[in-house]
């Protein structure tokens, strides 16, 4: 479901590494350091379309958040802690792991159909989003999914 505010609107994601649990409290406590950013950007012109990803890593928790600003470009910002509840911008330098990367680039994809096209689909936007719920894999790298 999209966070919805009164001049933007949010496709929120859950990555997990496996064994990794969440709940609506964790989200809750991300949507609000998720929030504050996501005005920051709206202030540096955000055009009111983003994404946020929520990711419980084995290693500690990951927060990334993309805002489109002026059409082409975006916004990026990374936070990272030991629980959701400790999520401080992440360090210098710091990227988003290829996990984060897949929903990025399916969000930039939708993005560039849905919003970049000749008709501007917002509802085609929301609705065109990615699956993350974890699938048993018998193959390939341990990937926590």
């Amino acid at each position: 479901m999209p966070w919805r505010y009164p001049n933007r609107l949010v496709k929120p994601y859950v990555v997990t590494a496996r064994g990794r649990q969440w709940d609506d409290e964790m989200v809750d406590i991300a949507r609000g350091t998720a929030t504050r950013q996501l005005e920051f950007d709206d202030a540096m012109g955000a055009v009111g379309l983003g994404v946020v990803v929520l990711h419980l890593g084995a290693d500690g928790v990951y927060l990334v958040v993309q805002s489109w600003a002026r059409d082409f470009q975006s916004r990026l910002s990374i936070f990272s802690g030991i629980d959701v509840d400790d999520l401080r911008p992440a360090p210098i330098g710091a990227g988003p792991c290829v996990w984060e990367l897949e929903v990025l680039s399916h969000e930039r994809t939708a993005y560039v159909n849905h919003i970049l096209s000749a008709e501007v689909d917002v509802d085609g936007w929301l609705d065109d989003a990615l699956d993350t719920r974890p699938t048993v894999r018998y193959d390939g790298i341990p990937s926590g999914t």
